[in-house]
């Protein structure tokens, strides 16, 4: 799995579920939340090739219940961007999530579920993912006389 995976698999896993389990797209079943990346880039590269980067989160909910749907977005956001510690491996470290629009009502569809829309900026550390190693040195044997 790609570094970018890891980092939006942890912070799904950061998520509170109050009333249904976060899954990965852009839409959600109904009563449900789903998360996915809008876009993203390297905020700079070091030497290294590692690099600090950045990307935003569309995160989504529907729900029957318009206070229900909204509620669980509003506490998403708080545990995330007011979280003190932050998941990271040997590949990653993720550094700050902050609110970029807060959760809002975006509409209601035809079978009555309430949808509400929202997105997070995610920071992290992209550590270098090559282990670079010295190159082993080839002794040539001597040639015979």
């Amino acid at each position: 799995m790609s570094v970018i995976n890891d980092v939006l698999i942890a912070v799904i896993g950061m998520m509170p579920t109050e009333y249904s389990p976060v899954t990965i797209g852009a839409m959600p079943a109904d009563n449900g939340i789903a998360c996915a990346i809008a876009n993203g880039a390297p905020e700079s590269t070091f030497l290294t090739k590692g690099m600090a980067y950045q990307f935003n989160l569309v995160l989504n909910g529907k729900h029957h219940n318009q206070q229900t749907v909204s509620d669980a977005l509003n506490d998403i956001h708080m545990v995330l961007t007011q979280s003190k510690t932050y998941p990271s491996s040997d590949d990653f470290q993720i550094t700050d999530i902050d609110t970029i629009t807060s959760p809002s009502y975006l509409g209601r569809e035809e079978n009555k579920q309430y949808l509400y829309g929202s997105s997070l900026r995610v920071r992290f550390f992209y550590f270098d993912p090559v282990k670079r190693t010295p190159p082993e040195t080839v002794e040539t044997p001597a040639e015979s006389d």
